[in-house]
């Protein structure tokens, strides 16, 4: 997704939109599309301003629900590996993604292989 464009254009589109001139010139003059002016608009229409709304973008953490049955579980078998985590508290995740939870957790399970 775009960034927002800038308060201060928002503001000259809508001066000249307030004054008499058409969406479909002010687009034309700005460089923007018609239904871009038409949503801010709506949005100046509901909330009074032309800021852009403020939202949390991306996915939602698969993990965020299971977090402390997660870190009790490690508490308890520090020994405990991702796979069987993953298994023994049936999350409904692949192990990259419980790999990548507890990193961002600040957990490291570090597992050396045995040396022959």
């Amino acid at each position: 997704m775009a960034a927002a464009l800038a308060s201060d254009l928002r503001v000259r589109v809508m001066v000249d939109v307030d004054a008499g001139m058409s969406a479909e010139k002010a687009a034309e003059k700005y460089s923007v599309s018609a239904r871009t002016i038409y949503h801010w608009k709506a949005l100046r229409h509901e909330t009074g301003a032309l800021e852009p709304r403020a939202g949390k973008t991306g996915p939602k953490p698969v993990l965020a629900e299971h977090r402390e049955r997660i870190l009790a579980a490690v508490r308890e078998d520090s020994a405990i590996t991702l796979n069987d985590l993953r298994e023994t508290l049936q999350l409904p995740a692949c192990v990259a993604t419980l790999w990548l939870a507890l990193r961002t957790w600040g957990i490291v399970l570090k597992k050396s292989p045995a040396s022959r």
